[in-house]
């Protein structure tokens, strides 16, 4: 799964998000959950963070907690002092999905609550702004001067408000696209057939996430099984106490769908063989694999307690080699 991680990991979000706040104009941001009317239609992934649903969890508390933190403090009073942004409790929801499989061609939607004359002053004086526009919007670039130069070029950070969100992408088209699906010029994901379950359900998932036309980089041979899957489903919440996550991949298949779970439980058996890293073994006694008929579905139900535990012991782990 390296290609999907690093479609859904890399710096675009961070760089986007830290970039994309001097740009935001002063709005009351729409609810956490999934806007699927602010996607583009046939996206290859998508996926989604309800902040605000977050908050409300025990993980979420906790996540809190460390930001309240003296270390944790300094550095988001330095933040808010430049942006005029408490990101405990103005960042709502965060959006990122890809209409090609290239990281570059990701598009990132931020709902919070922004301060406009304080973020726009601050773009304008990023290094090399330029400005274009689409309809009645502006789309802004800056260089982005925490990346290599490619092919002698410096890559930009573009960005545009929308009525209370802002988008940002590595490349100028995909604002634009973005924009176009937000102005009803271009079809949402709330006519996509492929995507129909997503975001729609009512259960208490914080992080829900699709992908189709999964692409496995890799040439081992359990990653040329994966290949098969036409699609993949996510979704993460807390319940009662317990922190519950669902992968499931849906093959071309049934027989695909067997090798997938045999790969998935050989993976698991050797978690649970890390004696030495008891997380592990805790990990994979709250993981379940199992194949409903075409599909591979994994499931984690793991007490909320327990995952503070391993998050603190981490925390804990990384503070002592700082």
């Amino acid at each position: 799964m390296d290609n999907i991680e690093q479609i859904m990991k890399r710096n675009l979000w961070k760089s986007a998000l830290a970039g994309g706040l001097m740009l935001a104009a002063t709005f009351t941001a729409m609810a956490g959950p999934l806007q699927r009317t602010d996607v583009a239609s046939d996206p290859v992934w998508v996926l989604h963070v309800d902040c605000d649903g977050l908050k409300q969890t025990v993980v979420g508390k906790y996540v809190l907690g460390e930001m309240e933190k003296p270390e944790a403090q300094k550095k988001l009073a330095a933040f808010q002092a430049i942006f005029n942004l408490d990101l405990r409790t103005a960042l709502h929801g965060l959006t990122l999905y890809g209409t090609a499989s290239e990281p570059e061609d990701g598009v990132l939607i931020v709902y919070a609550d922004f301060d406009a004359a304080r973020m726009t002053t601050l773009a304008e004086g990023a290094k090399e702004h330029k400005f274009t526009t689409r309809g009645n919007h502006t789309i802004h670039s800056w260089l982005d001067e925490k990346k290599s130069a490619k092919d002698g070029d410096k890559p930009r950070t573009y960005a545009a408000i929308h009525n209370g969100r802002v988008i940002f992408a590595q490349k100028e088209s995909r604002v634009v696209d973005a924009l176009d699906v937000l102005d009803r010029i271009r079809p949402n994901l709330s006519t996509s057939t492929a995507y129909s379950g997503l975001g729609t359900n009512s259960d208490a998932s914080f992080v829900v996430g699709a992908a189709r036309k999964i692409d496995f980089a890799s040439s081992d041979p359990n990653a040329a099984v994966l290949k098969q899957s036409k699609m993949l489903w996510l979704s993460i919440g807390e319940s009662q106490g317990q922190a519950r996550a669902t992968l499931k991949l849906e093959a071309n298949s049934e027989d695909v769908a067997k090798q997938i779970e045999s790969i998935g439980r050989g993976l698991l058996g050797l978690l649970a063989l890390q004696s030495d890293k008891p997380e592990s073994v805790k990990l994979a006694q709250a993981l379940a694999i199992q194949q409903e008929g075409a599909a591979v579905v994994v499931k984690l139900s793991l007490a909320v307690d327990d995952l503070v535990g391993m998050m603190k012991a981490g925390a804990a782990k990384k503070a002592a080699q700082n």
